[in-house]
């Protein structure tokens, strides 16, 4: 058995983990607790590929800003 941590916003399910995308498996949801929005989003931010869009140059703002300027 393997366990993973998400978050359920009440639409949609976020995994906070890598999980296996190879196989099929069978699955079992459990709702631990409820969170409080500060809480989902501190979680959110402390995965490691949260801010990964800043490596993106298609994401550099500022650089769009001196292009225009």
């Amino acid at each position: 058995m393997l366990a993973i941590q998400g978050i359920y916003d009440g639409q949609n399910f976020v995994a906070l983990e890598q999980f296996p995308t190879q196989k099929s498996y069978k699955v079992i949801i459990t709702f631990v607790e409820e969170i409080s929005e500060e809480e989902q989003i501190r979680s959110f931010a402390s995965q490691t590929d949260a801010f990964a869009f800043w490596a993106d140059e298609r994401e550099d703002l500022y650089q769009d800003y001196l292009e225009t300027n």
